[in-house]
């Protein structure tokens, strides 16, 4: 019983170092890998440059484009002097192109065009497989693809004395920044909401309220940790009004009819005595 559970354990042991090893290896990898970023919609060159001791016989070699320890994401495919698109990725359907005339000098680089963001976080490696030599892995590297947000628009609201900064369309999750008077100070976490919403797109956006009491300045900036850009807006707090403007209106409105019944009612009662003053007059003659 003893010798069954010492067993047990040992593979135990033993699977556990085999996927630690292999999760270490593939973050190893990972972090090893050149770290590109991409703009949605817009294409992207993938260069990769390999120094040749001659010039490869292109008939005789297969290069392969392909996810990272995944051949099963195929990018794009050159064997025996000519581009094969049958195992190709459907992801990656006519949005692909090499350079076949630089491929014996070692220009490995490809494009895609447009970007998506479904290439994001994609991890790629160029396979070089010169005939009957061994392969080699070549020009690592991991795509990260962001979509740039909006403008951000800022609305001011002086009855709770509150911004709201909204903006949408981008990618990855941003980063909102609140400052005032054009400095740099701000707005405690307590007095800051930020939701942010996953739309059908695949695109993310933004509402954030702050707190503006005081304040005469208040700037949003929305900032891409992938493109790593920041859009911002600035607008002037006005004077904070005791009263709501809505609230103003049927004071005026309130206002306006008293003065109207008022005189009203003074020309009736002037109306009243000059009735009264024609009778005595009447009755006097």
């Amino acid at each position: 019983m003893k010798q069954h559970k010492v067993k047990m354990a040992k593979r135990f042991l033993s699977g556990f170092l085999l996927v630690f090893y292999c999760i270490a290896n593939m973050v190893l990898q990972v972090l090893s890998a050149n770290i590109v970023n991409g703009t949605r919609g817009a294409s992207w060159i993938w260069p990769c440059h390999h120094t040749l001791s001659e010039p490869l016989q292109t008939g005789e070699i297969s290069i392969y484009w392909q996810g990272q320890n995944n051949s099963h994401i195929v990018v794009h495919v050159y064997t025996k002097g000519k581009e094969d698109f049958k195992y190709q990725s459907q992801t990656f359907k006519n949005r692909t192109k090499i350079f076949p005339d630089q491929l014996s000098s070692g220009n490995f680089s490809l494009a895609i065009e447009p970007l998506t963001l479904r290439d994001d976080q994609t991890f790629l490696e160029v396979i070089l497989a010169p005939g009957n030599r061994p392969s080699e892995k070549l020009c690592q590297t991991s795509l990260y693809v962001a979509a740039l947000f909006q403008k951000p628009q800022i609305e001011i609201n002086q009855t709770e004395m509150t911004a709201a900064c909204s903006t949408k369309g981008g990618y990855p999750k941003p980063e909102i920044r609140w400052s005032f008077e054009g400095g740099v100070s701000r707005v405690g976490q307590h007095e800051v909401q930020t939701t942010v919403t996953y739309e059908e797109d695949g695109t993310y956006s933004v509402h954030s309220t702050a707190n503006i009491t005081g304040l005469q300045k208040v700037t949003c900036d929305v900032y891409n940790p992938t493109s790593n850009q920041t859009v911002s807006s600035t607008k002037d707090v006005p004077p904070h009004s005791p009263v709501s403007p809505g609230i103003t209106a049927v004071i005026i409105i309130i206002i306006v009819v008293v003065i109207i019944i008022i005189i009203f009612a003074a020309y009736r009662i002037w109306a009243f005595q000059e009735v009264g003053v024609g009778r005595n007059k009447s009755q006097t003659q």
